[in-house]
């Protein structure tokens, strides 16, 4: 019988590249990742996910992109040239892409305006009857792509859009092959597509291994792995166990406490990442005992947010300030505490709210987001000792979580590029996602002010606004902020490479290196 340290060996080993030109000579490494789950497809619109976007990040570029290493160093939004060489706003509602020449897809073909035509087409993206959501949230607002020659890209939008460029740089702008695409249709997008990043899909095998291989003309220089191999291993302990015996470089979606006895490990250390997305409760307005505002108030203000933060992301956890990350830069406010923990203005609010002792119902899918269960559960206590009673019903998946008679609801609010526009108060709250869609909560002046966000331009403009809208959060309190989700992982020492605040696991030569 095979042994399972021998099987995972077997899956990870470099000779799974075979088909590799020169493999044997060249000296680059293979690199090795247990992950804890991998995408249903390869279509990069249906990919955008934690599991899916570590793949889709190497495979594809993006005609702008974030500089993460630099926000990392510096704070603040760090944006330039990628695939294109220049982005220039012609107009209010025109925007103008030149395309860097020279740049091959994985099928030797050069890249071309076409491509990018292809990529951000109606039917992708913007036109009336778009399949992905996710497309749609980021480039719904275009009214049309045009070319201007074989390099030249025009966007026209139906509004003013200021954050163009953030918008290039983030999920949903990954180019592909228009040839590759036309000629494959939906089937070949799902199953082998064509970009022009650093490693091109060398096999699938769905629940099981992604194998990638370097793609050597990269136009940013040759990447520093010879390729990658994504091993599904579905329990995190023996994914930290595999990076300990060696059969792994990188293990993903640890927990804290498992990375805790790496500390003095001399040859593979544990990492906590704070990414750009955060856990929330939301609250049903409707129901009786939640439909006063200070109700709600009086319930965000009665959790220890650095405690509950602290118990379950470890030490090192910083709490979120607001609904908001720093890469928002200039309009980013630090200073803000949001709702602080505060006991006794948390039972004033609930008395002067008309709170009696009503049942409040949590309902949650206990495993579909991490470490939910024990952050109701604690949440709980916080609220029973104000003289809240709640009650935590548990569901098989996200989707009868939704269905009607709880009071509160999980949801999570991830920030796509580095604007407000982006992900957070103004997207996830507005009146198109689910919060006031499905009922759940209709605002009073929320809607007017992030109608005044989206279409304003000037920089004053934009902060006023902006910090008005989170004043309005917190008077009308229609949800509770958790935390900022931690992305935490194992790695070799040996392996030179920084995870970003989104769920990317990039392996370009600027970010990943090898030492003997």
């Amino acid at each position: 019988m095979q042994t399972r340290r021998a099987l995972l060996g077997a899956l990870a080993a470099p000779a799974f590249l075979p088909h590799v030109a020169g493999a044997q000579a060249d000296p680059r490494p293979v690199l090795r990742v247990a992950v804890q789950a991998l995408p249903p497809t390869l279509e990069p619109l249906e990919t955008i996910s934690n599991v899916g976007l570590r793949l889709t990040d190497n495979v594809f570029d993006t005609l702008w992109r974030r500089d993460f290493l630099a926000e990392m160093r510096e704070g603040g939004s760090h944006l330039g040239p990628y695939l294109a060489t220049s982005l220039t706003r012609r107009d209010p509602l025109t925007w103008v892409a030149d395309l860097r020449p020279g740049v091959r897809f994985h099928d030797g073909s050069e890249m071309t305006a076409e491509d990018v035509l292809s990529t951000f087409s109606a039917a992708r993206m913007w036109g009336p009857e778009v399949p992905y959501f996710e497309g749609r949230l980021t480039f719904g607002h275009l009214a049309g792509v045009e070319l201007e020659g074989r390099h030249r890209v025009v966007f026209r939008t139906r509004t003013p859009d200021v954050v163009m460029p953030p918008r290039l740089a983030a999920y949903g702008g990954w180019v592909h092959s228009a040839r590759a695409a036309s000629e494959g249709g939906a089937a070949g997008m799902r199953t082998r597509p064509i970009g022009t990043g650093p490693y091109r899909y060398a096999s699938f095998q769905r629940d099981a291994r992604a194998t990638l291989e370097s793609h050597d003309d990269w136009w940013g220089g040759r990447p520093p792995a010879r390729g990658a191999v994504f091993t599904v291993v579905p329990e995190a302990s023996s994914r930290l166990a595999g990076v300990l015996a060696g059969d792994f470089d990188i293990a993903t979606n640890l927990l804290p406490e498992q990375i805790e006895s790496l500390r003095r490990n001399p040859s593979v250390e544990g990492i906590s990442v704070n990414l750009d997305l955060a856990h929330i409760l939301f609250y049903d307005t409707r129901r009786p005992a939640l439909r006063d505002a200070r109700v709600r108030q009086g319930l965000n203000h009665a959790v220890d947010y650095d405690a509950l933060g602290r118990a379950l992301w470890g030490p090192d956890f910083r709490r979120m300030a607001a609904l908001q990350v720093p890469a928002f830069g200039d309009l980013y406010e630090a200073e803000r505490r949001g709702f602080a923990y505060d006991p006794d203005r948390a039972r004033r609010l609930l008395r002067e709210g008309g709170y009696r002792g009503e049942e409040i119902v949590i309902r949650i899918a206990p495993t579909y987001y991490l470490n939910i269960l024990p952050a109701v559960q604690v949440i709980q206590g916080m609220w029973s000792a104000i003289g809240v009673n709640s009650r935590l019903e548990t569901r098989e998946n996200a989707a009868l979580v939704q269905q009607p008679g709880a009071d509160v609801r999980p949801v999570s609010v991830a920030f796509r590029f580095a604007d407000p526009l982006g992900g957070g108060l103004a997207v996830h709250l507005a009146r198109e996602q689910v919060i006031q869609s499905g009922g759940f909560w209709t605002p009073t002046r929320f809607n007017e002010l992030v109608d005044a966000f989206r279409a304003a331009s000037e920089p004053e403009d934009r902060k006023r606004l902006w910090h008005a809208l989170l004043d309005e959060f917190e008077a009308e309190a229609p949800a509770l902020i958790l935390y900022p989700a931690r992305e935490i992982f194992a790695k070799r020492r040996a392996v030179r490479f920084t995870h970003y605040p989104l769920y990317y696991l990039d392996l370009r030569p600027t970010n990943l290196g090898f030492t003997a």
